[in-house]
């Protein structure tokens, strides 16, 4: 298995035991801001606590949010839409009953894991800019996350049949290769070209790196809506479900959906929210390790600010970033065994049935 030199160090950085690294930061747990001390119950920064202060004091109402799963609040847009900051910052803790205002309770008190190094210049203040600019690249990726989404539901509805299918023979099974592997194909394609970074690159790497990512982008994708319960994988989006026992009898597809049945409940675990896995998503897409690229340089430095961006948002959602990261790093190295022993398989299978069938 290969991981880019760029990973392996993010990963050996953070299991290091010991304390913070020099320049940590506790982050503000609204919107991952420098946080300037204990207010309101919940460590947060200068903006999120004034915003909670005047909100509660004046008995503010927001116009509710028309986004059904809620803005992402960070430092760049947390003024964006003041209904979700509010949600926030009470889903994190903050209550106006907490009244030790720059106290923190000993239950409270950080550990070494959770600290932060916000990008600094080199007087070793906080780099705004490059923290301004990281942040927009964590937007535009979840952005892009929620538009391939949506074009997976689009072209599903189209080639899904209108009944579930029971898949248990390897001829039913070739179905499966027409419409899943071209809807992902979309799916990838619809995120790829919405991340501006992508674009920077040339075509032909471009493709490389779709190509390449196929298979793990299909397991991080399938884990977001598929059931697994009680031995059986249920894809209600393409119409199909499989029992785990049937899968010997798959052949190819069997095998491969045996590994992703795996994978798919690690991943489970993880309890990621959207933002996390359209980093993870991008980490995998992104990288710079791929047989056949020219572009590397650029791409290593990128892998770095998200597996950091990563980092950051596990810090915010989970309270073990260092942990969570690691684990996560693990569970892309599955990924990318299962890819490595059968993408070239799949796709030649995939190619022999569409002209068997042209």
């Amino acid at each position: 298995m290969v991981i880019s030199v760029s990973r392996q160090m993010v990963a050996k950085r953070s299991s290091t035991k010991h304390g913070a690294p020099p320049g940590g930061h506790i982050l503000c747990k609204v919107c991952g801001d420098k946080a300037s001390g204990f207010h309101y119950g919940v460590f947060s920064c200068e903006g999120c606590k004034g915003f909670f202060r005047r909100t509660i004091r004046q008995n503010i109402t927001y116009k509710p949010c028309d986004n059904p799963k809620g803005c992402l609040i960070m430092r760049i847009s947390r003024n964006r839409c003041q209904f979700c900051r509010l949600q926030k910052c009470l889903t994190v803790g903050m209550s106006h009953e907490s009244v030790r205002l720059g106290r923190c309770p000993k239950k409270d008190r950080p550990s070494s894991a959770n600290f932060f190094v916000l990008p600094q210049n080199q007087s070793g203040a906080v780099d705004v800019d490059k923290q301004v600019k990281n942040e927009q690249m964590v937007l535009c990726i979840h952005d892009a996350f929620k538009s391939a989404s949506k074009e997976f539901d689009r072209v599903s509805k189209d080639v899904a049949p209108v009944e579930m299918e029971v898949i248990s023979t390897q001829e039913e099974s070739k179905n499966i290769y027409l419409r899943y592997l071209p809807t992902m194909v979309r799916c990838i394609s619809t995120f790829a070209k919405e991340i501006p970074q992508f674009l920077d690159i040339s075509l032909e790497d471009q493709r490389v790196l779709i190509k390449s990512c196929l298979l793990e982008m299909a397991v991080l994708h399938d884990s977001t809506h598929v059931h697994l319960t009680d031995g059986v994988w249920v894809d209600e989006k393409l119409k199909f479900h499989m029992e785990t026992e049937a899968l010997s009898n798959l052949g190819l597809m069997g095998t491969v959906f045996r590994n992703f049945h795996d994978v798919v409940s690690k991943i489970r675990k993880f309890e990621l929210t959207d933002v996390e896995m359209s980093l993870v998503c991008a980490i995998v897409l992104l990288c710079p390790d791929r047989e056949g690229l020219k572009t590397r340089k650029m791409l290593e430095n990128l892998e770095t600010d998200l597996c950091m961006a990563l980092k950051c948002q596990l810090l915010l959602n989970h309270g073990e970033g260092v942990l969570l990261l690691a684990r996560i790093i693990n569970m892309l190295v599955d990924l990318r065994t299962i890819s490595t022993k059968y993408l070239e398989e799949i796709l030649n299978a995939q190619v022999d049935m569409g002209s068997t069938k042209g």
